[in-house]
């Protein structure tokens, strides 16, 4: 009888140390698809942590470049502004002096006399630097039978010439419209050479 009961013994033993093994593997297999798990999540995770931060700096890039596109724009027009305004200083005085001259004062005259109809009234403005005179006299001498009635005014307050119809029509001939017309004329050149890029 003690044999049995020491065999029985040892089979209890051997089953509770097999069953503990059963459970102990059970629960390391537990554990291990569990960290598993954990591992995949946490990869998931570093993974949409990484494409957010890749994109933010795409992101990012495409707003710096599009600020050194305007930034870079704006320098490009105050340049342009800067040179349009130095080559209008340059232009004042040759063009004062170019409007003072006696043979552009009189084809300004003429030109007038070609556009005007008959029976138009100017009056004509004179700058400080042209001889009122000279333009007297080609009044005189241009207006003669083309009945259009001209009257030399009042000194015109910029250098050149200013004609005014009894329309109402202004036409200037002074050193700013003659600058302003040349920088209008520049302006799209300019802006073609500085807007472009070296290949």
């Amino acid at each position: 009888m003690e044999s049995d009961v020491a065999a029985f013994a040892k089979i209890l033993k051997q089953d509770g140390i097999d069953a503990a093994r059963a459970e102990a593997a059970g629960i390391l297999d537990e554990a291990r698809a569990r960290a598993a798990e954990i591992v995949q999540q946490a990869q998931a995770a570093a993974g949409k942590i990484l494409r957010d931060a890749q994109s933010e700096i795409e992101n990012q890039r495409r707003r710096q470049a599009v600020e050194i596109r305007l930034v870079a724009r704006d320098a490009m027009l105050k340049v342009k502004e800067e040179i349009e305004r130095v080559a209008l200083l340059l232009l004042r005085q040759p063009v004062g002096e170019a409007l003072a001259a006696d043979e552009v004062v009189r084809a300004a005259i003429v030109e007038l006399v070609k556009s005007s109809a008959p029976g138009q009234e100017w009056d004509i403005q004179v700058g400080p630097r042209i001889g009122k005179a000279l333009v007297q006299a080609t009044i005189n001498d241009l207006f003669k039978g083309h009945g259009a009635a001209v009257t030399l005014v009042e000194e015109f307050r910029k250098s050149g010439l200013e004609f005014r119809s009894g329309a109402g029509e202004v036409l200037e001939l002074s050193e700013e419209s003659v600058a302003d017309l040349f920088r209008r004329l520049m302006s799209p050149e300019l802006s073609r050479l500085l807007d472009s890029r070296p290949d």
